[in-house]
């Protein structure tokens, strides 16, 4: 199996050409092209590193590869390949942000149902080992707080960029049955009050934060996690196996909630 990549500028890029080529978990698959537009220096470096072939186009990659990777630092651009992807029957990772619009997410989720075509993506965090034993935690009263990166004034469509970890560290921890959201800005920090019928999640974001950190409190109890970042793997692995099995990892509501409870905190936030 051949996958092609579309994006280079974004760190991912190179974590699904370690985690394939440089770490052979699978004899029979390599990344094998990319377009890497975003990034032509970036692009050129990960053929050298790793035998890829450098494409002229997105649907060179697409036409080329069995399966497609989708990198791009803006979520806002991400549509288009997405689409052009599953119409050519496709396996495909759409890397985070999954979407930055409502209409966009929901057409490339149904347009890859209708298809038959496997998809996955979003952030790899909701994919860390670590996460398990906290969502454990999580029952009818709790409350816990979620304390990430992101800044809202990045080039890379602001607070979609990074938030997005945030967002979809609450949904996998909590359910996706949210009922309100209240956020504010202090400053470059973002607070985000995401209530559910029994239990509270919040998410502290500031561009400053390096380190994820998750506490959990049960009757006044407080619990703190410094959760370990290795991600680098979650993705690719998911991705091959996903393709491997017949069966994606989760169903593809969660997607489209992300960029949901993401636009909710983007508006009353004001950002």
């Amino acid at each position: 199996m051949k996958i092609g990549l579309i994006g280079a500028q974004n760190s991912h890029s190179r974590n699904f050409c370690d985690a394939i080529n440089k770490k052979r978990p699978w004899d029979d698959v390599t990344v094998s092209y990319i377009y890497g537009g975003d990034d032509p220096i970036g692009s050129k470096s990960l053929c050298d590193d790793f035998g890829l072939t450098e494409c002229s186009s997105e649907d060179e990659v697409i036409e080329k590869s069995d399966a497609v990777v989708i990198t791009y630092r803006k979520g806002s651009v991400h549509y288009q390949p997405a689409i052009k992807a599953i119409k050519a029957g496709k396996a495909l990772f759409n890397d985070k942000p999954f979407a930055t619009d409502m209409n966009e997410a929901a057409e490339i989720i149904n347009l890859a149902k209708e298809n038959g075509v496997l998809l996955t993506g979003g952030s790899s965090l909701k994919g860390l080992p670590d996460l398990d034993k906290i969502k454990e935690s999580i029952v009818p009263g709790s409350t816990a707080v979620i304390s990430f990166s992101a800044d809202m004034a990045s080039e890379y469509d602001g607070y979609w960029f990074y938030g997005i970890h945030a967002v979809e560290l609450c949904l996998s921890l909590f359910g996706l049955d949210f009922i309100s959201v209240e956020a504010f800005k202090n400053n470059n920090a973002v607070i985000t009050n995401v209530a559910y019928s029994d239990r509270l999640c919040i998410l502290a974001t500031t561009p400053q934060s390096n380190n994820l950190m998750i506490s959990v409190n049960n009757n006044g109890k407080t619990v703190c996690y410094n959760v370990p970042m290795n991600f680098h793997d979650v993705g690719p692995v998911e991705f091959v196996e996903m393709i491997k099995t017949g069966k994606s990892p989760r169903d593809y509501s969660c997607y489209l909630k992300a960029v949901e409870l993401t636009e909710k905190i983007i508006k009353t936030a004001g950002l």
